[in-house]
Order: structure tokens, then sequence, then C-alpha cells
């Protein structure tokens, strides 16, 4: 259990504060960017699973990062768009369950 607190302490803290106002205004418009914040991002939320030997997993993590944050700065940029960051970090909290699930069985 203390590995699923860990992981989703370090994405709240690095996926809002930490990654930094340069990478939060300018992943979305350039891919080198994105991939080092997603890269970045798996790596210190994956902290626990290598820890337990399970460091694969962080290679999910960070593909569904990517992709997920990929398709978010693609959407147009309007006010009824605002909803997507609850799409976006919902989707960021159920790769963390789900990878926390797999490795408690």
């Amino acid at each position: 259990m203390i590995a699923l607190y860990y992981m989703i302490l370090s994405h709240l803290l690095y996926d809002f504060h930490w990654q930094g106002e340069f990478i939060a205004n300018n992943k979305g418009k350039r891919i080198f960017l994105l991939f080092i914040h997603a890269l970045t991002w798996a790596m210190i939320v994956g902290v626990p699973l290598v820890i337990l030997g399970k460091y694969w997993w962080i290679l999910f993590l960070f593909i569904t990062h990517f992709i997920t944050d990929y398709w978010k700065s693609h959407q147009p940029r309007i006010e009824s768009n605002f909803y997507l960051i609850y799409i976006d970090q919902s989707i960021h909290f159920l790769t963390i369950f789900i990878v926390w699930f797999i490795i408690k069985l």
C-alpha cells in the first residue's frame, strides 16, 4: 500500500509542481519536451517498481503518460475544453492503479 501512496504523491507533485513552467508551457509544442516530461515522470513515479523488481512497468507508465499528454495537447484550446485536465488526470491515476493492482497479484 505504501507503494501506491508514493506513486500517487509523486504523480501529484511532479505532474503539477516539479515539471516546471517551461516544460508545462512547451511540452505540447515540442515532442522532445513531451518525451522528457513523460520519461522523468515515469522514472519518479516508478521508484517503488524498481525497489520491487517490477521495473518493466515503468515503460507502461511512460508510454501511457506520453500518449495521454500528446492527445491532450492536440485538442483545441477553447473554453469549453476545461474538462480535458480531468480526463488527463483520470487516465494517469488509472494507469497508476492498474500497475499497482497487477504488481500486487
